[in-house]
């Protein structure tokens, strides 16, 4: 994407309010000294899936509704640490495989809907393990949780059916993996639905509506919230696709904060705007493969789904991501702040680190476009036989220009001879083949900020926790990740994560791209200052932090 000029921009600002899908602008507060804006709106890329159904969000997509929800347990927003939100205390049993809540009281649930207690835990997750639940955790709850036991209304004990050395994060806000909802709401009001609202949450913001394809708004609660209160009386996500759309209304000031591709962001600060960043290590971007999974992902031994799928190859997998100039990628549409990944998922600050595979990055990974056309000669692939596959380019809300990006992989990938397809298509209809395992041969860009644990079930089966998806499955790493799950000990963990990595770094599962800043550009004239992490699947978390500038 070109920098836009400063005729375009007047021309675009002139049409910002059409353009910006048809929701009014934000009214002006008129308390003084307050904020400077009643609704504070936040812009970027839509959701592949919109809900209003947690049980129906996987954990990339649950970030539309998290203004309204909170968790058993919580994440500092500086730190990245797991602290006390519904729960108080909590504890592992002499068993080694319960684990004892306290719970917060006089927690309200919005709506008027009833106090918070450890019987909505217990709906919550039967909810999440219903039969046609899509939740990212819904299979991790349905097979790793025994029962949970009402011992009081503050009190509450979760019995795994194993040991679980990731229960606690994937219960929690760092993972996105338990939403509580109201048990009182829901027999109130029923299913929700796009047009009816979601169960009842107990956070500082409380829904008030959507507009399919375009926003979702939120209120600030009418009570003093035990945990915090916002500065702005209402919160909006407004969907957007086209950055130039999102600029525009940031400088106006129709928009108060706004994802940009990188030649928009120094636009942006050149017409006085401010970049404000995640504060925990996360977020990242890579291409995941659809292709390879088997009949029966329990028992790799009846085969592959696939079997003609020319992605099975190592060597091809490799040499697509050889012939990738990633110093490019990086400088034209990141401004150079990425950081390559050598392993992914995997970083020096997180568990099971293996400096050895820097030394091995560069043969690996690696630009050389020369080795990897040897590479798909080796896999049978000439001009006369050339590696068809495809590439689904989609927008995503962790990072803007992701399309451009998909389209620039694409012309690296056919400088090599490859024949490349880029095939567009609704994101509900990408989903809905995805979880059904229906793609063979394509690959598609992922923007997480998952931990180790969620990011194996991403990418892999990660002992089965994951059965869709249709992705590169090892049964080696597959066993390994299982065998992590079920370690508690630290140390442990750490040993067998590195022995995860050191299997998983040869297999080229995904295209290894870039760790990534969590950055949103806001107008200072509104928005002072935001602490968030950066670092939880969707990146877009803790909105009741966003400071006003007053």
């Amino acid at each position: 994407m070109q920098s836009l000029t400063v005729p375009t921009l007047v021309a675009v600002i002139s049409m910002v309010s059409i353009a910006c899908g048809g929701a009014q602008s934000a009214p002006v507060a008129s308390v003084p000294g307050g904020p400077k804006t009643d609704r504070l709106v936040m812009a970027l890329p839509g959701p592949s899936e919109e809900s209003n159904e947690t049980r129906h969000l996987n954990q990339p997509q649950v970030w539309q509704l998290r203004p309204m929800f909170e968790y058993v347990l919580g994440m500092d927003a500086k730190t990245g640490k797991m602290i006390p939100e519904l729960a108080t205390e909590w504890k592992l049993e002499p068993d080694g495989q319960s684990f004892r809540f306290k719970l917060r009281q006089g927690v309200k649930f919005h709506n008027d809907t009833g106090e918070f207690t450890a019987a909505d835990i217990k709906f919550t997750w039967e909810d999440f393990t219903q039969d046609d639940s899509a939740h990212g955790q819904a299979i991790q709850f349905k097979k790793g949780v025994a029962r949970i036991e009402v011992m009081s209304d503050y009190e509450a004990v979760i019995q795994l059916t194993e040991p679980d050395g990731n229960f606690l994060h994937a219960l929690g806000e760092a993972e996105g993996g338990m939403e509580v909802v109201g048990k009182a709401s829901a027999a109130k009001q029923g299913a929700p639905s796009l047009q009816a609202q979601p169960y009842a949450g107990t956070g500082p913001y409380q829904y008030v509506g959507r507009q399919q394809g375009t926003h979702v708004r939120y209120k600030r609660v009418p009570y003093q919230h035990w945990k915090t209160t916002p500065d702005f009386n209402e919160f909006e996500f407004r969907f957007i696709k086209e950055g130039s759309t999102r600029l525009a209304g940031l400088l106006t000031g129709e928009l108060h904060l706004a994802t940009l591709p990188e030649d928009l962001m120094i636009e942006a600060t050149k017409q006085g705007m401010k970049t404000l960043r995640g504060q925990v290590p996360g977020l990242r971007t890579f291409m995941r493969a659809h292709c390879c999974n088997y009949l029966d992902p329990k028992d790799p031994s009846k085969g592959m789904k696939y079997p003609d799928s020319p992605l099975w190859d190592v060597r091809v997998r490799r040499a697509l991501n050889k012939a990738i100039n990633r110093d490019e990628l990086n400088k034209a549409f990141f401004g150079g702040k990425g950081e390559n990944i050598i392993n992914n998922h995997f970083h020096p600050t997180r568990p099971g680190w293996n400096p050895d595979w820097e030394k091995r990055y560069q043969d690996e990974y690696g630009f050389d476009q020369a080795k990897a056309r040897a590479l798909l000669a080796e896999a049978g692939y000439s001009a006369a036989k050339p590696l068809e596959t495809n590439i689904f380019p989609t927008s995503l809300p962790q990072y803007a220009g992701a399309e451009d990006v998909a389209e620039s992989i694409a012309g690296y990938w056919r400088s090599v001879g490859v024949k490349v397809n880029l095939t567009p298509m609704d994101q509900a209809e990408y989903e809905r083949q995805r979880r059904g395992d229906l793609f063979q041969n394509l690959y598609a860009l992922v923007g997480t900020s998952s931990d180790l644990f969620i990011a194996q079930v991403y990418t892999g089966l990660a002992g089965g926790r994951s059965l869709t998806g249709s992705k590169v499955v090892d049964p080696k790493v597959d066993a390994l990740v299982d065998t992590v799950y079920k370690t508690l000990d630290e140390e442990r963990q750490d040993r067998i994560w590195r022995q995860v990595g050191d299997a998983i770094f040869p297999l080229h599962q995904t295209i290894n791209l870039f760790w990534l800043p969590a950055e949103i550009m806001v107008n200072p004239k509104y928005v002072d200052d935001w602490v968030f992490p950066g670092a939880i699947t969707g990146t877009w978390t803790h909105v009741q932090n966003i400071k006003a500038t007053r």
